[in-house]
């Protein structure tokens, strides 16, 4: 609609741009964001969501409970402890307890509304859950990732027995998971944390949690791709 002045750039010159800059795996990374995004908010537009209102300082679940379900936050706040140490805050459009379904296990988790005015969920049932969960191989490849990666935090948070710190403290808990210091988490050392959390985490679920994580489709998990995942402020944190 008005004058203007544009450059253009060959195919080649722009992933030799985006590799060298980082461009690439940050794209990538939204590129997953968005479809995560779009699967959860296919499950809150489901029906058969019950509506639950929780006060301030009362539990969701607790560690070890039998699961029948997951949430959805509707408004407040949920904190996902691990041994009392927080993993992850959940605020309204996040998943919570999604562990036990994706992974047919007990919670592994406590999660607890920390809102003054206390927090409303919606909760889906197991039978809902898995009749969309399997229909779409899109919708459960985004929420089995959410999943790993969660998983992922809780066994570093069990490791280092700190709470999932902020971005200025990312590397040392990355350099806690590089046992044989080599700069890249491989495959060998993401198992040992993930066993050291749940000694029944299986090889198939161990590899998933490493494509979760890999956005370079290398292998190994470098540190760029640690800080692009796990590297956000608290209000997107459990959108990983």
């Amino acid at each position: 609609m008005t004058p203007i002045h544009a450059i253009q750039i060959s195919r080649a010159y722009f992933e030799k741009l985006a590799a060298s800059s980082g461009l690439t795996l940050q794209l990538k990374e939204k590129d997953r964001t968005r479809k995560r995004n779009r699967a959860k908010t296919i499950l809150r537009l489901q029906k058969n969501l019950k509506h639950l209102k929780i006060d301030k300082g009362e539990i969701l679940f607790n560690k070890g409970d039998d699961a029948d379900g997951l949430f959805i936050v509707e408004e407040g706040k949920i904190e996902v402890f691990v041994d009392s140490k927080k993993v992850f805050c959940a605020h309204p459009g996040d998943l919570v307890g999604e562990h036990s379904l994706v992974m047919a296990r007990p919670r592994n988790t406590t999660a607890r509304c920390t809102m003054s005015d206390g927090c409303v969920v919606l909760e889906m049932k197991a039978r809902d859950f898995y009749e969309l969960y399997n229909s779409s191989s899109q919708i459960k490849n985004s929420l089995r990732e959410v999943c790993y990666r969660r998983e992922f935090q809780k066994a570093l948070v069990k490791k280092t027995n700190k709470e999932f710190p902020d971005v200025q403290d990312l590397r040392q808990v990355f350099d806690a998971a590089d046992l044989d210091k080599s700069g890249v988490l491989l495959i060998d050392e993401v198992t040992d944390i993930l066993k050291s959390f749940d000694p029944s985490m299986t090889e198939e679920e161990i590899k998933d949690t490493v494509i979760s994580l890999d956005l370079d489709n290398s292998g190994r998990i470098s540190f760029d791709e640690f800080k692009i995942i796990f590297g956000m402020n608290e209000a997107r944190a459990a959108s990983i």
